[in-house]
């Protein structure tokens, strides 16, 4: 008999200025008929980008950054100023440095265990489904339509294809455009050129993981292990081994908004318990607290709180 266990998903506002826009992608694909459509560049070139940056210079988010000192010995520490919380800008480049590179977890693969399943969610201000063709492969792709970037699709359940709800342009699950409506005289149209923005996937475990990151090819397959390592670094086999039940499946997700920075949630959870006996004294009452004990490991590791007992 295998064991059940539910996807508890905290989606923390990412500023006190709470951001409704959509994908970064999708408004720059933005087209209107009857304007002959064209792919619009989403990026620099790597080369030339790379050159901008170095040559660009550093941001008051990047300055905040900088005058903060990671080097520190703990009993010297201090911790983030106010603004890391507070400043727009800061949010825009936690965005893009931490959010929008790497691997995220983002939804478990019984959500898409058999062919066309899929799932929706929101990372930032980028819109995602992913999804499982008829052949049995995975995709992930920024959820919105290429025409005017409405949202595609929504929630969970199973499709055969996407149907923008706007204007009826049809996707097939592999991404591909099968259907642009009222486009008859419309010159330089290729359907190739329109298919959805692919985003790179991959499956670990029972955890489904996105990558965000620019320069995707549509045909890019991530192998596990691969995407795993890249994602956990040092801890893969410590994680691999201990801390992933195969007899566990997918039983339901549930939502919450936190109304906070997110790293306000993050360090709540990562004081090591040092709230517990004020903020939660039922809690409290049944823990031996003496018992526990915080121990900071090398700089690859996070910070384990261990039960001494």
């Amino acid at each position: 008999m295998s064991m059940a266990t539910t996807m508890l998903v905290i989606k923390p506002l990412f500023s006190p200025l709470i951001h409704h826009q959509s994908s970064r992608t999708a408004r720059l694909h933005h087209h209107t008929i009857p304007t002959p459509l064209r792919r619009v560049p989403t990026h620099l070139p790597t080369s030339l980008a790379s050159a901008a940056a170095a040559a660009a210079p550093p941001s008051a988010a990047e300055s905040l950054v900088d005058d903060f000192d990671p080097e520190l010995p703990i009993e010297e520490a201090l911790t983030p100023p106010s603004s890391w919380y507070t400043d727009p800008s800061f949010l825009d480049l936690e965005l893009d440095r931490i959010f929008y590179r790497g691997w995220q977890a983002v939804g478990c693969t019984d959500q898409v265990k058999s062919p066309q399943a899929f799932f929706t969610g929101r990372l930032g201000s980028v819109e995602f489904v992913v999804c499982r063709d008829d052949n049995g492969k995975i995709h992930a792709f920024h959820n919105v339509c290429r025409h005017h970037a409405s949202l595609l699709a929504s929630g969970s359940g199973k499709k055969s294809c996407f149907v923008c709800p706007y204007h009826g342009w049809t996707y097939a699950l592999n991404g591909a455009l099968l259907r642009a409506t009222r486009i008859k005289g419309i010159r330089n149209f290729d359907v190739k050129e329109f298919g959805l923005i692919p985003l790179k996937v991959a499956t670990w475990g029972p955890f489904v993981l996105l990558n965000f990151e620019k320069d995707v090819s549509p045909n890019q397959e991530v192998e596990s292990d691969i995407a795993a390592k890249e994602w956990t670094g040092s801890c893969v086999d410590i994680l691999g081994n201990s801390c992933i039940d195969p007899s566990l499946t997918y039983l339901c997700r549930r939502e919450y908004t936190l109304e906070c920075n997110w790293k306000v949630f993050c360090d709540n959870y990562l004081d090591g318990g040092y709230h517990v006996p004020y903020a939660h004294k039922g809690l409290a009452s049944g823990l031996k607290l003496d018992s526990y004990s915080t121990t900071v490991d090398q700089p690859t590791m996070p910070m384990i709180l261990t039960d001494l007992e």
